[in-house]
């Protein structure tokens, strides 16, 4: 939370919009293979301290978690609207660091025509799939679909992809 470059600035881009966030708002737990971290409005974010590769998969994994936060702050996201979903999954994908180029690899998913935005929705539809409002068969996919040019553009707060 000190030294992060990307957690310091949604950090303080949380405070400018009311939404001060400090440690007693993290959890350390331990989590199951399917996830690395979570948040939600009544529990904040949830880091999983056993599925962490690395500093910066922690780092990545916090920071796609507070921008899960800014969204539910900022644009009142309901959780239980697969649409809204989807955005805030697409947006935290996209900005947080999760789709480089190297935790790609990691994952052995190797492609090159548009990589970011092919990783993007598949991280988007598998966080929807664990959701039991989405988890219906293509419901996951058809909300991904839908909002998905526009999630993708929408950068706030930062002025480009990170």
């Amino acid at each position: 939370m000190q030294n992060s470059p990307i957690v310091r600035f949604m950090l303080d881009e949380l405070e400018k919009i009311g939404c001060k966030f400090t440690r007693k708002h993290i959890q350390c737990m331990e989590c199951d293979e399917t996830r690395s971290g979570g948040f939600g409005p009544d529990h904040g974010v949830q880091l999983c301290y056993n599925r962490f590769l690395s500093k910066g998969h922690m780092e990545d994994t916090l920071a796609h978690e507070l921008i899960h936060a800014y969204d539910y702050c900022r644009f009142n996201v309901d959780f239980s609207n697969c649409y809204h979903h989807a955005c805030t999954e697409i947006r935290a994908a996209s900005l947080s660091g999760d789709c480089r180029f190297l935790r790609e690899i990691n994952r052995l998913q190797f492609g090159l025509a548009k990589q970011h935005q092919v990783c993007v929705k598949r991280r988007a539809i598998l966080s929807l799939k664990a959701n039991p409002y989405c988890s219906a068969p293509g419901v996951a996919e058809e909300a991904v679909n839908k909002v998905f040019k526009s999630c993708f553009n929408d950068t706030r707060p930062f002025d480009e992809i990170y």
